[in-house]
């Protein structure tokens, strides 16, 4: 079976993003789509002619001189590697002749996006260009790996303390490994796990699915019961996952 990358997800970037676009950045993580921030286009050039599953959303008002957004963005569309690569505009500034030059002109995929609009309007935009890109794939939830001493759990066990490293975190699930080896079996319920993230403790229930392949036998996959769940508790589990995933393109961009 031929591997697609698409069917993960793609990454969407934004290059030199406003300020006021914050808002609508946590919006389509929420919304479980995989953003980014990037502020060097020559290290995110690299990056994307090894890596061109992705959306790349260019802030044109950024610098001094537009046309070089142009001539960015044409290069890495004539790139060999870069075919399945798409790019989005976002501006300040309504200009037909600018959105002309990248939509018909360039052919960019993803749209001119005027910032002015109300963060609402701007979101809603966004969400729907994503969903025509399928940026989502077909998975259902963004996952960020869990880099060494970043977030743990534990929770009180039949016997012991269950505890133990969070390899990876969803939110609506975590891959776990129980620090004693004594892992529960699969369709155990696990009540009021505290996890401990950067972001802060989360006290949620959950429930053992098992491990997947080629992990250790001391690793499970937790799902998260949804009744558990709450908005301040969903808002903890994704500023986690962001910054997490921020973290690793960072260090990507760092040796590309």
């Amino acid at each position: 079976m031929i591997h697609d990358p698409a069917a993960f997800g793609k990454k969407v970037f934004f290059l030199n993003p406003p300020s006021v676009i914050g808002e609508v950045l946590a919006a389509l993580s929420d919304a479980e789509f995989e953003v980014y921030t990037a502020s060097d286009h020559l290290k995110l050039a690299r990056y994307l002619r090894v890596n061109p599953t992705c959306i790349v959303f260019v802030n044109i008002d950024a610098g001094t001189d537009e046309l070089a957004w142009r001539k960015w963005i044409s290069t890495l569309k004539e790139s060999p590697t870069c075919k399945t690569l798409r790019f989005g505009v976002v501006s300040m500034q309504s200009d037909d002749e600018r959105r002309n030059a990248y939509l018909m002109g360039m052919g960019v995929e993803c749209g001119f996006v005027i910032l002015k609009q109300t963060t609402a309007r701007t979101t809603e935009i966004l969400l729907k260009t994503l969903e025509a890109n399928e940026a989502r794939g077909r998975r259902k939830f963004v996952r960020a790996h869990c880099p060494e001493g970043s977030a743990e759990f534990n929770c009180k066990g039949d016997l012991s303390i269950l505890r133990g490293p969070i390899m990876d975190i969803s939110s609506a699930g975590m891959m776990v490994t129980f620090a004693e080896g004594a892992a529960p079996p699969p369709g155990a319920k696990l009540k009021d796990m505290q996890l401990s993230l950067k972001s802060g403790r989360v006290i949620l229930d959950g429930v053992v699915l098992g491990k997947q392949e080629d992990t250790g036998e001391s690793n499970r996959l937790i799902m998260f019961a949804p009744s558990s769940l709450d908005t301040e508790k969903r808002l903890k589990l994704r500023t986690f996952i962001r910054k997490s995933l921020q973290a690793s393109i960072d260090q990507a961009l760092i040796y590309v």
